[in-house]
């Protein structure tokens, strides 16, 4: 079996059509770890905000309704149109612009124009170490000299990635067979070692909690973190 690439966006659009792994692609609720990191984000200086990866665009309308400015990006045609519909649908409509687009490619966004970036599980899906650093290059174009980048992914010690048979242990890549997607999956200990960001994060944590998997359940463990520029 050779080494996974990063899921195409045909996976994600069935992946959002199906919600058959990821529970994130069907909620409605911010993301826990966002949440819990939100005492570290500088909300209140932060006029535009980018969502990349903005899936069904539940973190999106949480920030829109703090009074921030929103572009929410994807490049899977059934994420962007179902963040138009829940962006049409909530009272923060003309505070969100929606962009179907493949941020590991660039991105039409000026640069040293955003305050925040969101990257909540979306990095931890980019396998290839050339596309992952192309992105974090375009992350650092895009953010202003005092922006805030937030990050999560899944953690090494998440249960059900755990009980799914790993085919590149030394890696930490997992394909989960319920949807092919690959993820790598991290360790806070080290976590400015595996990311290309050139920067020490100002926070890490890890964030355990149970949460069901195509009916089961499992003890999740969210690696997040805050990298000011």
């Amino acid at each position: 079996m050779g080494f996974p690439k990063s899921a195409s966006n045909w996976h994600w659009d069935r992946e959002y059509a199906r919600h058959t792994a990821i529970p994130s692609s069907g909620r409605d609720n911010p993301s826990k770890a966002l949440i819990a990191a939100q005492s570290q984000l500088d909300y209140e200086s932060v006029d535009v905000a980018v969502d990349i990866g903005c899936g069904n665009g539940r973190n999106a309308v949480y920030l829109a309704e703090k009074g921030i400015n929103v572009i929410a990006i994807d490049f899977s045609t059934e994420a962007v149109a179902r963040t138009r519909e829940r962006i049409a649908q909530s009272s923060v409509s003309g505070s969100v612009e929606v962009l179907l687009a493949d941020i590991t490619h660039g991105c039409p966004i000026t640069a040293d124009s955003i305050d925040l970036v969101i990257d909540s599980y979306f990095s931890c899906h980019l396998i290839e170490e050339n596309v992952l650093q192309n992105y974090f290059d375009e992350v650092r174009r895009i953010l202003s000299p005092d922006g805030q980048l937030y990050w999560s992914g899944l953690g090494v010690e998440d249960e059900y990635y755990q009980s799914i048979s790993n085919s590149h242990p030394a890696e930490n890549v997992i394909v989960d067979p319920l949807n092919d997607i690959p993820k790598k999956l991290y360790d806070s200990a080290d976590l400015d070692v595996q990311l290309p960001v050139a920067k020490v994060p100002s926070l890490t944590m890890e964030l355990l909690f149970e949460d069901d998997v195509a009916g089961n359940s499992y003890k999740r463990s969210i690696i997040s973190a805050v990298f000011n520029n």
